[in-house]
């Protein structure tokens, strides 16, 4: 298929449940859980470098716009909002420990698992 960007080197598939939602590949999932991981660590370092909310309006424009339940939403912004505090302390500390990274592991597993469970 080509693209703007030139030639895809995968033919998307499209597979439509029974809401008429297309339903994300495996793939596309893993593609967006790798992203999100890395914005997540970027946003880490920013707050280290004394700028918490660099990535938050990326963070919170991307997660609370896909048309998520009542109940999800809730959810991813009160991670969101956590994800600030927390942002905030490592920015207080100044430097990137083993444990920021750890919880920042742990903040990507939740934010996964909401939107996991909202799409199944």
């Amino acid at each position: 298929m080509t693209t703007f960007f030139g030639e895809l080197p995968w033919k998307p598939k499209r597979r439509l449940s029974t809401g008429g939602r297309a339903k994300p590949s495996a793939e596309v999932r893993s593609g967006f859980e790798e992203l999100l991981g890395e914005v997540l660590k970027e946003g880490l370092f920013w707050a280290a470098l004394g700028r918490p909310s660099e990535v938050m309006p990326f963070l919170r424009g991307k997660l609370l716009s896909n048309g998520f339940s009542d109940n999800a939403r809730r959810q991813l912004e009160w991670l969101l909002d956590e994800l600030e505090r927390f942002y905030e302390r490592v920015a207080c500390c100044g430097r990137v420990e083993e444990r920021h990274v750890r919880a920042i592991k742990s903040f990507h597993r939740d934010i996964v698992s909401v939107i996991s469970s909202e799409r199944a």
